[in-house]
């Protein structure tokens, strides 16, 4: 890794420490989630052991906040639906734990105009595990929320980010926006949420661009069905291959 890379990690995570401190927890959600894709794209060529065009996928995500920041950690599990007679196509596992820590708070300073509200720096851990990929993904940044009307949140962040994979040689910026926008139709309840990730070239890897909104129908305080749309761009960096595909969902929160 370069050392501008470890530093401003080991610059973010000092930060993020110190602003979490040992303060309760002000709310804790967690989530997990069914889904079932269909027209994935075929990457098995490149070496990341992907080449079955459905995909059942099980998610778990949590978000907690305290009073100085807050944190959102997933874990996708594809390929539950693939039999253990071909391994390449079984268990593969990308999961992402993001930490954020309120600059404002921390220093006692009133940072918030125009529509931002609160300003963060952040720090950031992706993880791919599968049958022949294992790698790590290192981000560090900053953050802001941003008042929207309508939406309950609206979070954008921009990363140093370093993919330790071989063909990333070098460094990248990514550029993420996530949101949840609840409303009502008909007296039902329903949200519109999701994000948005850019990612510069970086290495041999093309730029990307990857999106997953979500409509949520809310039938229970606990139960969700809905269905997610996945667009990326040049997926996994590889050049020409795109994918754009809907996903059936059920989502239970707790």
């Amino acid at each position: 890794m370069h050392l501008r890379t470890k530093l401003a990690i080991a610059t973010a995570a000092t930060s993020l420490i110190a602003a979490q401190g040992a303060n309760a927890a002000l709310y804790s959600t967690t989530k997990v989630e069914a889904l079932y894709g269909w027209d994935y794209e075929d990457t098995a060529g490149a070496g990341f052991t992907i080449d079955n065009e459905k995909h059942a996928i099980l998610t778990v995500a949590n978000a907690t906040g305290w009073a100085y920041g807050d944190s959102f950690f997933f874990a996708d599990i594809t390929n539950l639906d693939q039999g253990r007679e071909d391994e390449q196509d079984h268990g593969s596992v990308h999961a992402e734990w993001n930490l954020r820590g309120n600059i404002g708070k921390a220093t006692g300073l009133d940072l918030s105009f125009g529509p931002v509200t609160g300003l963060y720096v952040t720090g950031q851990l992706d993880v791919d595990r599968n049958s022949s990929t294992r790698k790590t993904t290192h981000l560090a940044g900053l953050s802001a929320d941003l008042a929207m009307p309508g939406f309950s949140f609206f979070k954008v962040y921009a990363f140093y980010r370093n993919d330790e994979s071989a063909a990333a040689e070098g460094s990248a910026m990514q550029y993420t926006a996530a949101w949840n926008a609840p409303f009502s139709l008909g007296g039902a309840d329903f949200t519109f949420e999701g994000f948005v990730d850019v990612i510069t070239e970086e290495g041999d890897l093309e730029a990307q661009l990857l999106t997953q909104p979500q409509l949520v129908w809310h039938a229970t305080d606990n139960l969700g069905i809905g269905l997610e749309y996945q667009y990326w761009e040049n997926k996994f960096g590889l050049e020409d291959t795109d994918e754009s595909l809907p996903q059936a969902m059920v989502r239970w929160t707790f």
